[in-house]
């Protein structure tokens, strides 16, 4: 009885050809970790300030339906009260307390206003934003009036990336334009701020 010829190799991978792919598949991850992290981060930054900006734009335009005045709350949030960045946006016709400074429980819970919409960003994601301008009336708010005109001057929100340090800046000048602009020139597709 003749035997059947075995074929001397078979189709496959070694276990030292698989060590190999193991070890270079490692090296890729090590080297595009950090880029990776980097580039989350930067999209992180992009969407707080597409959603500042937006904030913005929508306290101006709920001004125009409602008779009460509307605010844009920026104030720097205190450590007893929260790890987080904050943009409240109410509606008050007399006092005002919906301030990012107060703590949950205290938020419009006194006077006659009334909490729009919030924008909350805890500080675990990477990202923080604060507030810079010369106020006109009261620090780190922003109001809007239907028919009038409320001036402010060099009102921005600068976010800001807290591993990578990537930068915008929201915008917000004296006649109700809202722009994004980066201020070193870092992250693409923005002007750099001027």
């Amino acid at each position: 009885m003749k035997r059947p010829l075995l074929p001397s190799s078979s189709p496959g991978f070694t276990l030292i050809e698989l060590m190999v792919g193991v070890v270079i598949l490692g090296v890729l991850l090590a080297v595009a970790a950090p880029s990776l992290t980097g580039l989350i981060e930067r999209r992180r930054v992009i969407a707080a300030a597409d959603e500042v900006a937006g904030l913005f734009t929508y306290a101006r335009s709920e001004a125009n339906v409602l008779t009460e005045t509307v605010n844009l709350h920026l104030e720097p949030v205190p450590s007893s009260v929260g790890a987080f960045s904050c943009v409240r946006v109410s509606a008050a016709a007399t006092t005002d307390l919906c301030k990012c400074s107060l703590a949950a429980d205290q938020v419009c819970r006194l006077g006659g206003g009334k909490l729009l919409r919030e924008y909350l960003l805890p500080r675990s994601t990477g990202v923080k934003f604060d507030a810079t301008g010369n106020w006109i009336f009261v620090p780190y708010v922003v109001s809007f009036q239907r028919g009038a005109f409320n001036p402010v001057n060099n009102v921005g929100v600068t976010v800001t990336g807290t591993h990578t340090g990537a930068q915008l800046r929201v915008e917000y000048n004296n006649v109700g334009r809202v722009r994004i602009c980066s201020p070193d020139g870092a992250i693409g597709g923005y002007a750099r701020c001027g």
